[in-house]
């Protein structure tokens, strides 16, 4: 879920033009919220559609898994880079406005991700991870693209290996361990450090691999994406480095023997299950989610979505990118037939808010598997969609992303109060 859902909307417009230029193909980033749009698409199929290990027309869901979240994780780093400056960083007060704001929304995502995650749905919950991404982004609001794509990658590669090393001496874990999503005991009854350790790096989506993604989306944002060139070297780019990722990772697991070291691995548990390895694996492979185990080096060469492994990470950011420039190139074109989606897209904290709402008012845990159907995906999608058009048609900002801009717009009253010059004496 992307917490900067709404983009400052002076800066939004003004990459409408270029001096000497005049208007650009792309007009407004609208293509962004189109591939947020899509991201909340692809939430939604992960949450209530069918499931892709029962075969049949759930296959046709297996993209979502893991790679919708990515998505919005690299939308979000896209939104801090525009929020920021875009392709021209602010400097002075104009990027310490910005700081206080993004220091501002941080607590408010932790909250609203706690107060979801007491709505025990049983599903897994970004926002208090997006809280402390936004902390982390702020030493990096100046950087410029390449800066920031070396980020990316270095996080992608170094941080799943550091965070294997010390979850083996804090917290160690086999496949069967389900990491633990943060909720409101851990920071009443555990204390701040037990929080910030499963926010960082223990939980769902530790923030430590998550910056990967952010550091991503604010390369991407650092480019000129109303430039049909960039966003085509985007589709193009991205498309090849999931293709890469795929292909090295497969040769890393087979040829090179990587999925027998993970076969191994399992062999105790698989066997006290009466199950071979293989079997073990594909029925469990879901639990990797957020932190691999550390019973073999091996599990780092996965691609498995939202497992956190260099391979996964360079992967969906691949596969971001290429969404990303393939909005951007799509939106002036199909404009009429995208701008549902773009509504959504515009209202994305709301629509990832309320269908958690949604879901735990309709369904409990009694209900067992009977909540993932096609019908149900179809169901959010279309109540989505059309109360995003119709949001917009009457009323405008999603009003969650009203709330979030009134209580962290603090900042801008601050430094326009400073710059009021005192009155003349005598």
């Amino acid at each position: 879920m992307d917490g900067v859902t709404v983009m400052d909307r002076a800066l939004v417009d003004g990459a409408r033009t270029v001096p000497g230029q005049g208007k650009r193909a792309a007009g407004r980033l609208t293509g962004i919220d189109v591939a947020r749009g899509l991201a909340v698409l692809g939430m939604y199929a992960v949450h209530v559609g069918p499931d892709p290990a029962k075969g049949g027309v759930g296959v046709l869901f297996k993209p979502f898994e893991g790679h919708s979240a990515a998505l919005f994780a690299v939308l979000a780093g896209v939104s801090i880079a525009l929020m920021s400056g875009g392709r021209r960083p602010k400097l002075g007060r104009d990027r310490t406005r910005v700081a206080l704001k993004l220091a501002t929304r941080a607590p408010l995502l932790v909250v609203l991700g706690l107060w979801l995650t007491s709505l025990e749905t049983g599903y897994m919950v970004i926002l208090a991870y997006y809280g402390a991404c936004f902390l982390f982004a702020i030493p990096w609001l100046r950087a410029s693209a390449k800066t920031l794509a070396i980020a990316a990658v270095a996080v992608a590669v170094a941080a799943p290996l550091f965070s294997h090393l010390v979850r083996a001496q804090l917290l160690p874990r086999d496949l069967l361990f389900f990491a633990p999503d943060l909720t409101a005991d851990d920071v009443t009854s555990t204390g701040l450090l037990k929080a910030a350790t499963v926010l960082v790096l223990t939980g769902t989506f530790p923030a430590l691999t998550l910056m990967a993604y952010v550091f991503a989306g604010m390369s991407l944002g650092r480019m000129d994406l109303t430039s049909r060139s960039v966003c085509r070297r985007l589709f193009f780019g991205g498309s090849a480095l999931a293709v890469g990722g795929y292909v090295v990772s497969w040769i890393a697991t087979g040829p090179l023997g990587g999925m027998q070291a993970v076969y191994r691995s399992l062999e105790p548990a698989a066997a006290q299950m009466g199950m071979s390895p293989p079997e073990f694996f594909r029925l469990h492979q879901t639990w990797i989610h957020g932190t691999p185990p550390t019973t073999s080096w091996a599990w780092e060469l996965l691609p498995t979505g939202t497992s956190y492994t260099p391979f996964d990470l360079l992967i969906s950011i691949g596969i971001a990118a290429a969404v990303i420039g393939g909005c951007q190139l799509l939106m002036p074109r199909f404009e009429r037939v995208l701008r549902p989606l773009s509504d959504l897209g515009g209202r994305v904290l709301s629509a990832y808010v309320l269908h958690f709402v949604a879901i735990a008012l309709l369904w409990d845990e009694s209900d067992g598997d009977s909540i993932f159907s096609v019908l149900h995906f179809v169901e959010f999608s279309v109540v989505a969609l059309t109360a995003a058009v119709l949001w917009r048609k009457f009323i405008g900002r999603g009003p969650l992303e009203w709330a979030m801009n009134k209580l962290s717009s603090w900042p801008k009253y601050l430094f326009d109060a400073a710059r009021v010059p005192a009155q003349r004496r005598g």
